[in-house]
């Protein structure tokens, strides 16, 4: 049998694909010969046979790499990013930067693993929604896709009502006369219907790459005016066993696992388009991180605040000035993009789990996306802001990008036949390494 799946391998790596009558798919002269042949073109041989164009299939629309790439930043890049100085304040910056560097390597090995599973559960299903729910129970079975969804629901919703809450919170420092706990349940409500709306819609990429590249500008704003009052001596001030239970804060604000099925629809199902995309649009928020952590914990004023357990984020849009006017661009562009991201994400899943139609029409779709986040936040008021973003850190995101991919990688691989002791050793300790997190995690709470 193995043989003979081998020569029909070969068979097809030969064959040439039928030009579509659109005449739009044009294969990649470069080919790699090591997969199989509907794995081994810029698209993916097997979605053109179902459809060249993306016509009747369940898929979302196409993109260019930059609006993918972009896409994974701002799903990155929240409005939690403001809350990365509370969270780091304590350990000072030089630990805050190596912790940024974990997260970045561990985020970004993740997804790469998931890379390879997610875009065959994808090219196999083209008349449904692809999410992680899917590709989990796809490799483990039902138990644990169930086990992937609830978490994955937990997780992005969390991030919604996070979000949601900040938004409240920045509708008061933005209009003079909103005040109270009204204004803020109504600058809530606001941006998820208007938000959810847009991002029912087929130009919503356009918006979101709009969004980041005003977060680009605003960072850079911020760096520009914080420059000055920045100190050598309080940068280099480090305790490194007081930075440690910021990991999970991190991970949780650079997060971007929710977004790969939407970016395999985007490149199409290439997979160098989809890994050179993860590698690239996740490098922007560490490098943006870096340096906003550089300018709120390098002032010494700000670090003093920061370590007595001090909003500084809150300090700095109530002081105003051209700092503050970046810091709080900052924030509506991070809460637009990571909002955008998050629904995306999130009704994908209510698609694929509920076999929705997955377009603007559906309003039972739009209703399971949008209300239950917007119903917590309301409830809860701002106080959610930072507990939603620690509590996501520590069991959400440990479990779906830290104990959920190895899993995933391992029975595929050895499905293949490529379970190889090198892969035993990294998959083994990505898994162990993700539960003891966990735990620690959860026993810091």
């Amino acid at each position: 049998a193995a043989a003979a799946a081998a020569a029909a391998r070969a068979r097809r790596r030969h064959r040439r694909l039928p030009s579509p009558p659109s005449a739009s798919f044009v294969p990649d002269e470069s080919t790699d010969d090591e997969l199989p042949a509907a794995r081994s073109c810029v698209y993916s041989d097997k979605f053109v046979y179902n459809s060249c164009d993306g016509d009747g299939v369940a898929h979302g629309d196409e993109g260019n790499e930059l609006e993918a790439a972009l896409l994974i930043t701002g799903t990155a890049v929240g409005g939690g990013s403001l809350a990365l100085p509370y969270f780091t304040a304590a350990g000072g910056f030089l630990p805050a930067l190596g912790l940024l560097g974990v997260a970045y390597a561990l985020l970004l090995g993740s997804s790469v693993v998931l890379v390879e599973p997610t875009i065959r559960v994808w090219e196999d299903n083209p008349d449904r929604a692809v999410s992680m729910h899917t590709v989990v129970d796809t490799y483990l079975g039902e138990r644990w896709g169930w086990a992937a969804g609830v978490t994955f629901w937990i997780l992005i919703n969390c991030t919604l009502v996070s979000q949601l809450a900040q938004c409240g919170n920045m509708t008061t420092l933005f209009l003079p006369f909103a005040d109270g706990a009204a204004w803020q349940r109504f600058g809530s409500v606001f941006a998820a219907f208007v938000i959810a709306g847009a991002s029912f819609r087929k130009y919503v990429g356009k918006i979101n790459a709009f969004a980041t590249a005003g977060l680009f500008a605003a960072f850079a704003a911020a760096c520009v005016a914080g420059a000055p009052g920045i100190s050598v001596g309080t940068l280099l001030t480090a305790n490194a066993t007081a930075a440690i239970p910021a990991l999970p804060a991190i991970m949780q604000t650079m997060t971007y696992g929710e977004a790969i099925p939407t970016v395999v629809d985007m490149c199409r199902g290439s997979r160098t388009k989809v890994k050179k995309v993860l590698a690239f649009g996740s490098l922007g928020p560490a490098v943006m991180y870096a340096l906003w952590l550089a300018v709120t914990l390098g002032r010494k004023e700000l670090a003093a605040f920061g370590a007595t357990g001090g909003d500084l984020a809150g300090k700095i849009l109530s002081e105003g000035g051209w700092l503050g006017a970046a810091t709080g661009a900052i924030g509506a562009f991070a809460s637009v993009s990571t909002l955008i991201g998050c629904y995306l994400a999130l009704s994908r899943f209510n698609a694929d789990t509920f076999e929705l139609p997955l377009n603007e029409g559906c309003r039972k779709l739009i209703a399971l996306t949008v209300l239950p986040s917007l119903a917590l936040a309301v409830m809860g008021g701002p106080g959610l802001y930072f507990l939603m973003i620690k509590f996501a850190g520590t069991v959400p995101v440990a479990f779906l990008w830290g104990v959920m991919p190895p899993l995933v990688a391992w029975t595929m691989l050895r499905g293949d036949g490529k379970l190889t002791p090198a892969w035993r050793a990294v998959l083994g300790a990505g898994f162990l390494g993700s539960v003891i997190a966990m735990v620690i995690g959860i026993r810091t709470m």
